[in-house]
């Protein structure tokens, strides 16, 4: 965690080291922090002797091209972020996606964020732990759709933990396909030394992540975590094994998703990975299958996890199996592949990767005599009456 205070009073940013990745293409809806320093000039000045320059707006494009905007801190601050602005599609509805699912406020939005259509929200000094001032988070419509990569990182919001079960609940109702990690139908509840933790991540109506933990537990816990900490208590042997494992796997999980035009990552005994699978079957496409562990769940490589910990990192999708690669794009997992097959839109992906058999001189699946196509390509009669649904 990056800090001026603990996380229980401020906000912090945490950098996450993805094992094998060594950055992630930007998107474009993240677009700066805006930080209090003591000294302008002194810190830009810093900022150029490390190589990180001021962009044509003001704001120090730091590393991974992230961009802060530097203020001058006001007497009798605490909290030295600002603000976080983040570009919308549509600015009313995300405004009130924050302040009726989320409860925040409206909040004044900073002179130097301002745009032409914006408005920001934030939670209130009386909702903060150590009533301090919080952070805004201004969001701002600029007539262009912000593409959400794993650039952008996600917002950690700590509630209480009946808030957190209380908004997944709502999540579950309204917006289900907006839960990205859960526990089967509730929040993931976790046994820490100081109580249980309550998390779940979901995604606001943009697409950006949000990371929801019960505080009673998380706060003391980040706190302790500071306090407590012994380095030699560290196990540097095994997180170099660690780190080995899951490079090795980064590098098998590449050199298949660039040789072949299908790939799934999969286990013999789960029943995504045979959704997958048969809806692959169900449009002829050709695949090739990267099996972690057997039928009676027996590993079949040195370190399954190692390939779900580095393929988790490269798509950001969790570490279940599953995993499907087009043309070295991640498309999900086995709900995400039979839905694409229902829209139609898998044999579109596996054709324009080659995956598909050619119309010339192929043959279609029969039924009763009958031949199916769809654009042209031979599929199955379930794929076909997919396309019609």
């Amino acid at each position: 965690m990056v800090g001026y205070d603990l996380e229980d009073k401020a906000y912090c940013m945490e950098l996450t080291y993805n094992y094998g990745l060594d950055n992630y293409e930007p998107g474009t809806g993240l677009t700066e922090f805006g930080i209090f320093v003591p000294d302008v000039a002194a810190a830009k000045s810093s900022a150029s002797e490390l190589g990180y320059s001021e962009d044509s707006s003001g704001c120090i494009l730091g590393p991974d091209r992230y961009r802060f905007r530097l203020l001058s801190l006001p007497s009798g601050r605490t909290e030295r972020f600002l603000y976080v602005k983040c570009r919308v599609a549509n600015l009313q509805k995300s405004i009130a996606f924050y302040k009726d699912v989320l409860g925040m406020s409206d909040a004044e939005v900073p002179e130097v964020a301002a745009s032409a259509k914006a408005a920001a929200v934030s939670y209130t000094s009386s909702s903060h732990p150590h009533k301090l001032e919080p952070v805004t988070l201004v969001l701002y419509e600029d007539g262009s759709v912000p593409r959400i990569s794993p650039w952008e990182g996600r917002h950690a919001l700590a509630l209480n933990a009946e808030e957190v079960k209380s908004l997944y609940a709502r999540y579950k109702k309204e917006y289900p396909e907006k839960i990205m990690h859960d526990n089967n139908g509730e929040p993931i509840s976790l046994q820490e030394q100081l109580g249980t933790l309550f998390i779940f991540i979901g995604r606001d109506i943009d697409g950006y992540e949000l990371c929801f933990v019960s505080r009673e537990t998380m706060l003391p816990a980040a706190v302790s975590a500071v306090t407590n900490y012994d380095p030699k208590l560290l196990d540097w042997e095994a997180r170099d094994k660690r780190i080995r494992a899951i490079e090795a796997a980064g590098k098998e999980v590449e050199e298949m998703v660039k040789k072949h035009a299908v790939v799934i990552f999969s286990k013999e005994w789960c029943p995504f990975c045979k959704k997958a699978k048969e809806a692959l079957d169900d449009i002829s496409a050709e695949f090739t299958v990267k099996e972690l562990q057997n039928k009676e769940k027996q590993d079949l490589v040195d370190d399954p996890m190692a390939f779900q910990e580095y393929i988790a990192a490269k798509t950001n999708l969790g570490k279940s199996v599953p995993k499907v690669f087009i043309k070295g794009e991640c498309i999900g997992g086995g709900d995400d592949v039979v839905a694409l097959r229902k829209n139609g839109q898998l044999i579109d992906k596996c054709r324009a990767a080659g995956a598909l058999p050619t119309a010339s001189g192929a043959s279609a699946a029969t039924s009763n005599g009958k031949r199916f196509f769809h654009n042209g390509y031979p599929v199955t009669e379930e794929a076909w009456k997919a396309t019609r649904v």
